[in-house]
């Protein structure tokens, strides 16, 4: 089964950035400086800086140290990073009509002719 091809998520180095940002804004919203996040999120200070500027992309148990000493969560860290699968899978024999009540009587109307027994045939 084939699955297509995988979307790529956004350069890394635009991830590092926005996840920088990210950390930058909530850190400067407690009115700390980068010694104190770092000594709160138990990571080396070079680290920290490292993180806001985007130089690096922290492994998650990183990222769930830097969110805990923030006090955000996760989701507040990854705020404007986003990835969306490439196509939707559709299971086979399976169809979905959308509430559309123009649609609904041409709907029941295909169902019926490919419903056989339905109608009776002419010979």
């Amino acid at each position: 089964m084939s699955f297509g091809r995988k979307q790529r998520l956004p350069p890394s180095d635009e991830l590092r950035q926005r996840l920088g940002a990210n950390v930058r804004k909530h850190r400067k919203r407690l009115g700390i400086s980068q010694e104190e996040f770092a000594f709160r999120a138990e990571i080396h200070p070079t680290a920290a800086s490292k993180l806001e500027i985007g130089q690096t992309l922290p492994y998650i148990h990183t990222i769930i140290r830097v969110a805990g000493g923030l006090g955000v969560t996760t989701d507040d860290l990854s705020a404007g990073i986003f990835w969306t699968p490439p196509e939707t899978i559709v299971t086979p024999g399976v169809f979905e009509v959308p509430d559309d009540p123009d649609l609904a009587a041409e709907v029941a109307a295909l169902r019926a002719q490919a419903t056989p027994g339905k109608g009776g045939r002419k010979r």
